[in-house]
């Protein structure tokens, strides 16, 4: 068994700091602990966002060594071995293909992208770079969803005729909630079809394997919600 000593350490560079920022962060800082011996020891190098005194308060108490306001300086960090992407959706693709060009490890948030062409153009970088890459898809890990995938490979269930899922999650449904980055097609790109969506079409595909055609309805039941910094308008 590997001593603590003997574990090389692999740098993290984040491009975020809010909700997932902090997500992620622990999840590094407690794989060792959850996974012994770990491959190698994440060490938090690096944190990137926006508002300096904001994300400089966030790396400090994540437990980074450094901070930053330009996603390029996570690039060009030679510390950093894998660029971790927790930022809006609009944010994804340069920063992450820029990162593979520059040899390093991406990791980024759902959904990939706001569209099929810059998800494409992603998914062409970190090939032609090289780079081990992933998109985080969490439910996987739920161990009611291991246990179903691992009784349709053993063929316990025979073939799958029909997958139907529902993501029920009500916090954004109240028409005084706020305009956010996330109800921002230009920001997300898609609303709630990639914030929660994704979660189930992953699932099906995981669990079920590829579509060969997909058909989709859509609707947009609120139409105007109040400014973030101004309720009034």
């Amino acid at each position: 068994e590997k001593k603590a000593g003997e574990i090389p350490e692999i740098g993290i560079g984040m491009l975020g700091y809010a909700f997932m920022g902090k997500a992620h962060s622990n999840g590094y800082k407690q794989m060792p602990y959850i996974f012994w011996p770990p491959p190698a020891k994440p060490k938090l190098i690096k944190m990137c966002g926006r508002t300096e005194e904001k994300v400089a308060e966030e790396a400090k108490r994540y437990g980074y060594i450094d901070y930053c306001t330009d996603w390029h300086d996570l690039v060009g960090d030679k510390r950093i071995d894998i660029f971790v992407n927790v930022g809006p959706n609009n944010i994804h693709a340069e920063p992450c293909i820029e990162a593979a060009k520059a040899g390093k490890n991406v990791v980024c948030e759902k959904p990939l992208a706001r569209n099929a062409d810059e998800a494409k153009a992603m998914l062409d970088a970190v090939s032609k770079a090289g780079v081990k890459h992933l998109c985080n898809f969490n439910y996987r890990m739920v161990p009611a969803l291991i246990l179903a995938k691992k009784l349709i490979m053993d063929g316990k269930l025979g073939r799958i005729f029909h997958f139907r899922a529902k993501y029920l999650q009500e916090w954004i449904v109240d028409p005084d909630f706020p305009m956010v980055w996330r109800l921002d097609r230009e920001v997300s790109g898609s609303g709630a079809i990639g914030d929660l969506g994704a979660h189930i079409v992953d699932l099906a595909r995981w669990l079920c394997g590829e579509p060969k055609s997909v058909t989709a309805i859509t609707k947009t039941f609120i139409n105007e919600r109040p400014l973030l910094d101004d309720p009034s308008k």
